[in-house]
């Protein structure tokens, strides 16, 4: 009997866990532009939409504050607070940032992780 509940148990929780995983595990790759349509559609107590930013560093005047663009050419800045990467970002360095877009009269990117090749 017990093995029986296991193995209905087991067939059920499997794909409900794939399903969320695959749903939730990883934000999406969007470019800057669509991150701030994103942002445009959510209402101000919903909390902002993750999302990952494939870009090159044009300008680096502190590990904190960048300037980068995207792979549609889209300039724009972007406010990391997240750790210290291992290796140093500098101009030229192509990088994936996980964060969200604060919007206003220039939208900047929040980032809270940067993934380096």
């Amino acid at each position: 009997m017990i093995r029986r509940i296991i193995i209905i148990g087991i067939v059920i929780i499997l794909p409900v866990t794939i399903y969320l995983a695959t749903q939730y595990g990883q934000p999406p790759t969007v470019s800057f532009t669509e991150a701030i349509e994103r942002t445009q559609h959510t209402s101000e107590s919903d909390p902002a939409s993750k999302v990952l930013i494939e870009v090159t560093i044009t300008s680096a005047p502190s590990p904190t504050d960048l300037v980068a663009v995207d792979a549609t050419g889209q300039t724009f800045r972007i406010e990391y607070t997240g750790s210290t990467p291992e290796s140093p970002i500098r101009e030229g360095t192509r990088a994936r940032y996980v964060g969200h877009v604060h919007g206003g009269d220039t939208p900047i990117f929040h980032a809270t992780q940067v993934l380096v090749p």
